[in-house]
């Protein structure tokens, strides 16, 4: 299992002191700093999972630090401690920094509410990585899914949704298959491309028949996108 680390941001020894004594038995690994200053050296040498931060301490306050931590590191939980919430607070941490949880001072360390806000920012931290990483990925297959049509100029395409509606096409074939029309085959079961008399069967993931065409498949989220290129214009 991958390592979880949480890291504490007070201004307060006392209350880190408390802290470190009242988690010093659970499954993830504790970190604390005394200041945003602090903190944001911890950032840049350990994978934290989840900050806990107060409001108000000296220097870097406690919501421009936290937008920090949005902006530079996008999967970590945001939870914020401390004595002096107000309205004014919350609303802002709401808007600017999208916190999971608010902590109040004095914390309650005899009953176990603190740790089941920890774990589940843990949990939701866990599912913020998976979500990143699943980003980059699509987003990485879809830069080289555009390229191979930027890349071929020269082979006429349509781009097509997961409901055969063309969605993007090359402008020598905008007349036959124009932007918004469908190319749903009448039985349902694949795609006809009636200018040039061809059928492409609706289980057919790749081309076996690139004399005709190619096609190239991608899959985003629950969705799919589907690159017909023909080998001439009709």
């Amino acid at each position: 299992m991958t390592p979880q680390n949480i890291l504490f941001v007070d201004d307060s020894p006392m209350v880190l002191s408390l802290l470190e004594r009242t988690l010093t038995q659970e499954t993830f690994t504790l970190y604390t700093a005394h200041t945003p200053k602090k903190a944001l050296q911890v950032l840049e040498q350990h994978p934290i999972d989840v900050v806990v931060s107060d409001l108000l301490m000296p220097g870097l306050d406690g919501i421009t630090f936290l937008r920090i931590i949005k902006k530079d590191y996008p999967h970590i939980v945001r939870i914020i401690l401390s004595g002096h919430l107000h309205t004014q607070s919350i609303l802002s941490a709401i808007n600017q920094v999208g916190v999971f949880r608010f902590l109040t001072k004095p914390l309650e360390l005899d009953n176990d509410t603190l740790k089941k806000n920890l774990y589940e920012a843990l949990d939701q931290a866990r599912f913020n990585r998976s979500s990143l990483h699943a980003d980059q990925n699509v987003a990485h297959s879809l830069s080289v899914f555009i390229d191979s049509i930027l890349n071929a100029p020269y082979r006429p395409y349509v781009l097509l949704n997961d409901q055969h509606i063309v969605t993007a096409v090359h402008a020598a074939l905008a007349d036959p298959y124009p932007v918004g029309s469908s190319l749903r085959h009448p039985d349902g079961e694949g795609i006809q491309l009636t200018a040039h008399s061809l059928y492409i069967p609706h289980e057919e993931s790749e081309s076996s028949d690139p004399d005709l065409y190619t096609l190239d498949t991608l899959t985003v989220g629950h969705s799919s996108l589907r690159l017909i290129r023909l080998s001439e214009i009709a």
